[in-house]
């Protein structure tokens, strides 16, 4: 907790960037769409973590574990429960970017800390998809949520989820427990087109679909932030997840304060929903600037609105996505009072950031700074 809010980070994930991980052409050289997504990844990084939580290249670059992960959230930032996406770029990263078996080892060693997606390939005939969550729903019980792609990474093969077809994958999430469906949206993965990252397919699943929940995952950044706002006023079932919008936001891009000033505006603070996207940032620079954040005069006059408070940041950090999957705040307390991480804080206080990373992995020896 920060300043008395209970934080839930509603997008994590422990990536596989390495060079074994990358899908290789026939000249067994990396394909042209993973490599160069890799290097976008970076150069968000490198661009917009805080200095004093820049990783190096060549740490980057590799495989990050679970346990890493782990103690990063809850051993060196003020974060209570994490969401792990199960991540499905198939058509880039042999094992999507973050396993299945990653996502297991979370959920069996660390329940009271995570709470666990999912993840399907749309580009695959649904028959299969539904087979495949279907399997990991089995083997990880609980699982509340499934993370989707427009695409598998590819620049040719993208899909829509509103199409036909996939009607019975949606109608089916019920039955499994699934209850929330979130969508990586905004954000083209690399060299893919931007069209499939708008929002329209989305508007229309959640009107069908309005026992579901839906995230627009890295809500907030252009060029949709006007059609996100406008579906937060809409859509009752439809939230804002601030995946790497928060690293800008804390970085202080101010047009990201304004993409979140208008979210607020025309959805509410009800409507949005913290998150880190860590490892690929730092949780911590994010949680202090997200718990201090206040708007500018400038902002306040723009969008007509009252100053964030910390009720308001409450809602956006812990209390919305509990109250979207049905989380007992106090029970959740109760559950992660002295375990492992809690005892770790208790006795020394925050770590440093990466600094479980860098004392137990060695991919770290050799690195200097």
């Amino acid at each position: 907790m920060i300043d008395d809010i209970f934080v839930i980070d509603a997008t994590v994930h422990p990536y596989n960037l390495s060079d074994a991980n990358l899908m290789r052409g026939e000249d067994g050289q990396p394909t042209i769409p993973a490599y160069f997504l890799r290097e976008m990844l970076w150069a968000l990084h490198w661009r917009w973590a805080e200095p004093a939580a820049k990783l190096p290249r060549e740490v980057f670059v590799t495989d990050w574990q679970a346990e890493t992960l782990a103690w990063t959230m809850f051993g060196e930032s003020h974060t209570d429960l994490a969401v792990n996406h199960r991540l499905r770029i198939d058509s880039v990263f042999n094992d999507g970017l973050c396993s299945h078996e990653k996502n297991l080892e979370l959920a069996q060693r660390w329940p009271q800390r995570f709470i666990n997606y999912a993840g399907v390939n749309p580009t695959v005939p649904v028959a299969e998809a539904i087979a495949d969550l279907r399997r990991q729903v089995e083997e990880i019980p609980g699982t509340i949520g499934v993370k989707v792609y427009p695409n598998a990474g590819s620049p040719d093969n993208t899909w829509q989820m509103d199409s036909p077809e996939w009607e019975p994958f949606f109608a089916l999430l019920p039955e499994l427990g699934i209850k929330v469906v979130a969508l990586h949206k905004v954000v083209a993965n690399g060299m893919v087109p931007l069209k499939p990252f708008g929002i329209d397919d989305l508007e229309v699943v959640a009107v069908r679909h309005p026992e579901l929940m839906f995230e627009i995952v890295h809500a907030g950044l252009p060029p949709f932030v006007e059609e996100v706002s406008m579906a937060l006023m809409r859509l009752p079932n439809v939230f804002a997840n601030l995946e790497i919008t928060s690293a800008l936001l804390q970085s202080g891009m101010g047009y990201i304060e304004d993409a979140v000033a208008q979210f607020i505006a025309l959805g509410s603070p009800w409507k949005v929903i913290y998150s880190t996207g860590a490892m690929h940032f730092h949780p911590e620079p994010i949680v202090r600037a997200f718990a201090n954040l206040t708007f500018s005069d400038r902002v306040l006059e723009r969008y007509g609105i009252e100053q964030i408070t910390k009720a308001d940041k409450k809602l956006i950090m812990g209390e919305n996505y509990a109250r979207m999957i049905g989380l007992d705040i106090e029970k959740a307390k109760a559950a992660i009072a002295g375990d492992e991480f809690a005892t770790a804080v208790e006795d020394n206080g925050v770590g440093e950031p990466w600094s479980f990373w860098r004392k137990n992995d060695p991919v770290w020896d050799g690195v200097q700074g």
